[in-house]
């Protein structure tokens, strides 16, 4: 590090008005750490909460990984931005934000980074001028205490003094400008220290004085150093000056021995501290084990001494006995114009208090309508503002406005039902710009082509469209659709998938790591041993194609195919060749190609087993977790149901956005089904099948 500096640090922890700290970490690949920090002193100690800030800002600055010193500095004072309101608040003193003087800087090369708040003066010496970079700064901002960064890089023979106040009261500009030009950091602080001995013990000197050598500083030499400085060397005060070339006339004083500063130095001070505390802790516990000690005595006197109970309860009776007397007699002898006020006073007490009480729920009623109306104001502003982007067709910056609309609508707390209704029609209204900016299609009413929650459905999971019918897979059972009349087709507990065997009437049903067969012909569902090859250890998905099924297993990132041997399908073996990551996978679907979409809402295209570049248009916002996609042989699009933006995008298969649909009714898209003619999408949604014309 080229830049040398040094600290004046004058204080008395005794007589002085202030709790004052000076601090420097060691040198670091970031730089060098420095914090002046002063307060007055109050009858609260703040000593903690000068610790914290200290020890908060070092912690921040050793385990930053930012690289530019800058950078390091933004990330400690966030840091302070957030842990002072705190301190503020736990001190429990007026204004105690307003009152700390603090300036937090890194010394980094020939680099200076600084920010203060309260009376911190900074003195930048350039040239033969003095500049002030740092003054007064008292209007603090709660919410971001810290706001600028003063920065820059000294030239030789630049010196840079950051203190407090006192500093500049006791010594003019000019002069701390000659000493400073002159002397190297070390020897100007013990140039200015000499200049302060005459100052009265209560004040408080916290300075650093920072400088680039320039060639020509004067240094101070061991031997020309006073007693007094060598008492502040020892005392880390002022550091033992490099040999240099010039002197100082040596000063000379009287050794006097004070013994009452023996009982005020602060390793005693903590002695007697710590003894005081360690009597009053072993007094707090005799007297805990005594309380506690009579306690247990007089509850086993309780449970077995009759005598002792009848005295204990003779007691209680006899004082309730005295004090009601006392209160009635004291209540009687009052003159009647006494009772009069007294029951004057009691019921104006009540009014006061039900005054009160009513005074401030209008008082949190007004703050909370003055919040709704603001809040009203500003998403009134924003929509003028997507207005004027949408003229220059900035799309990108109105779907931005209409987003931060949105949250601000859903933060929203209705206090009546005027309010709810106003806030109900706002969330329609923005979900409708919102997705028209998108280019999204909103189906006001999807047509519900059968409401299952009137059967005996309680948790609706998959659905197949086979021969004109819809089977649904419930937690309990499968259910038939047909002609708009809904028959259970068998019991089926516990099952999670069900996918089509096309050119076959079967359904394949699986549960955990059971898998049956389900004959559509005679209702009979067989179980089948479905014996999975090396390495196949879980089921996301399954779907048959060609008659042989294949198997989506994400946890060992590949899809296994099992041929078909009769009624049933013989081992597997696993098709994926390519190495690529599909641990994310949520669902997937064949044509000739295999189509897998993750959690992320990437989709990705095999073929033969090894992944294709499948450029497709990235639907917006991106398609979230739980996706099912589907598609068949003829097929020229891709159908995929995305739960978490309540929407349905079609693709065609070179990538590119046919449609996108979307229905504030679309609040549990959990599967989907695709008309042979492809005109017509069947939604399973909770326990609602919706028909999506999609021409």
């Amino acid at each position: 590090m080229s830049l040398k500096y040094h600290k004046i640090f004058t204080h008395d922890p005794l007589n002085s008005r202030e709790i004052s700290e000076v601090y420097t970490s060691d040198s670091h690949e970031h730089g060098r750490l420095f914090i002046i920090l002063e307060t007055p002193k109050n009858k609260t100690n703040q000593q903690p909460y000068i610790d914290e800030i200290i020890n908060q800002a070092a912690t921040a600055f050793e385990v930053t990984v930012q690289e530019d010193p800058e950078l390091t500095l933004e990330e400690i004072l966030q840091k302070l931005n957030k842990v002072l309101p705190e301190l503020s608040a736990a001190s429990k003193i007026r204004n105690w934000l307003a009152s700390l003087d603090l300036v937090v800087g890194i010394i980094f090369d020939d680099s200076i980074f600084l920010a203060s708040i309260g009376n911190i003066n900074g003195l930048l010496i350039h040239s033969n001028k003095v500049n002030t970079i740092l003054s007064r700064n008292t209007d603090i901002n709660p919410t971001k205490i810290f706001s600028d960064i003063v920065s820059g890089q000294l030239d030789e023979g630049d010196g840079l003094v950051v203190s407090t106040n006192a500093l500049f009261d006791y010594i003019s500009q000019e002069k701390i400008k000659q000493i400073v030009k002159r002397y190297a950091p070390s020897a100007a602080a013990i140039k200015l220290n000499e200049l302060l001995e005459t100052v009265p013990d209560f004040v408080t000197f916290n300075a650093l004085i920072i400088k680039k050598p320039g060639g020509a500083e004067i240094e101070i030499r061991p031997e020309d150093i006073s007693k007094i400085d060598q008492e502040k060397i020892e005392a880390g005060i002022i550091d033992m000056p490099n040999k240099g070339a010039s002197s100082l006339a040596p000063t000379r004083t009287k050794l006097v021995v004070d013994t009452n500063v023996i009982k005020n130095a602060r390793p005693v001070r903590k002695a007697i501290n710590i003894f005081s505390l360690a009597w009053l802790f072993f007094k707090l516990v005799g007297q805990f084990f005594v309380f506690v000690f009579k306690k247990v005595k007089n509850g086993i006197l309780f449970l077995f001494s009759a005598r002792f109970r009848k005295q204990k309860e003779k007691e209680t009776l006899d004082e309730i006995k005295v004090i009601t007397e006392k209160k009635y007699s004291w209540w009687r002898n009052l003159s009647l114009k006494k009772k009069i006020a007294l029951g004057l006073m009691f019921v104006i007490a009540l009014v006061f208090i039900q005054s009160l009480v009513f005074l401030t729920q209008n008082k949190y009623q007004v703050k909370t309508n003055e919040a709704y109306d603001q809040a009203l104001v500003d998403i009134n502003a924003k929509y003028q503002e997507v207005d004027a982007q949408l003229i220059y067709n900035n799309e990108a910056a109105a779907e931005k406005l209409l987003v931060e609309i949105e949250q601000t609508v859903n933060s929203l707390t209705a206090k009546s039902p005027e309010q709810q209704q106003q806030i109900d029609q706002m969330k329609d209204e923005v979900f409708h710009k919102l997705n028209k900016v998108r280019h999204i299609y909103v189906v006001p009413s999807p047509v519900e082509l059968f409401d299952l929650s009137t059967a005996s459905l309680t948790n609706a999971l998959r659905i197949v469209q086979k021969d004109q019918t819809f089977y649904i897979l419930d937690t309990a059972a499968i259910y038939s659709l047909t002609n708009n009349k809904l028959e259970k087709t068998i019991d089926f507990s516990g099952g999670n998938i069900l996918t089509d065997w096309p050119g076959k009437n079967r359904l394949i049903i699986g549960k955990n790591d059971e898998y049956s067969i389900l004959n559509l012909d005679n209702k009979q569902l067989t179980a089948w041993q479905f014996t999975k090859t090396a390495g196949n250890t879980s089921v996301k998905d399954m779907t048959i194609y060609a008659n042989n099924l294949y198997v989506l297993d994400p946890a060992n990132k590949q899809i296994f195919k099992y041929s078909e041997s009769g009624d049933a399908f013989s081992n597997g073996t696993a098709w994926l060749k390519d190495t690529d990551d599909i641990s994310s996978a949520s669902s997937f679907t064949i044509d000739s190609s295999v189509y897998i979409i993750q959690n992320d809402g990437q989709i990705k295209q095999f073929i033969k087993g090894q992944k294709q570049n499948f450029d497709y248009t990235r639907p917006n916002p991106a398609i979230g977790a739980n996706a099912t996609i589907k598609t068949f042989k003829d097929s020229e699009y891709l159908y995929i149901i995305d739960p978490a933006n309540k929407r349905i995008v079609i693709l065609d298969k070179k990538g590119n956005i046919k449609n996108q649909y979307t229905s504030q009714k679309f609040d549990k898209l959990t599967d989907l089904a695709v008309d042979p003619q492809e005109k017509a999408i069947y939604l399973l949604n909770g326990l609602h099948l919706y028909l999506l014309a999609i021409n």
